[in-house]
């Protein structure tokens, strides 16, 4: 089963998000730190990375960089109320607008982990 890596740091939000992925048929581990995240996401076995961009003490960016370094090809999403802040800071990565319908979350994690050239 396909694991996802979920971190918000709104807890009501991550638990949606979660409740979403799941009934999408996801195995989904959700946290609201970031911190915690990237102890999770370097202990390897994640299929995907959902993230915020601001959280405390760490950006989504940074999750998703610092992340990247161990696993070059982890497939990410952004998803924040402050897309524009997020520019270049996430080259490559699908940023989500909140607030969003669960679908345009699940169609998107759906995609971004699809084969490369499959639609």
């Amino acid at each position: 089963m396909t694991h996802i890596l979920l971190v918000d740091d709104e807890e009501a939000i991550a638990y949606v998000f979660k409740r979403y992925l799941e009934r999408a048929g996801y195995r989904v581990t959700a946290t609201i730190s970031p911190i915690d995240a990237l102890a999770l996401g370097s202990a390897g076995g994640v299929d995907m990375l959902v993230t915020d961009f601001r959280m405390p003490g760490m950006t989504g960016a940074s999750l998703i960089a610092r992340l990247r370094e161990l696993h070059p090809s982890l497939p990410a999403l952004i998803v924040t109320a402050y897309g524009a802040e997020v520019g270049a800071a996430a080259p490559g990565v699908q940023v989500l607008s909140k607030p969003l319908a669960p679908q345009v979350l699940v169609d998107a994690v759906t995609q971004a982990l699809a084969p490369a050239g499959a639609s």
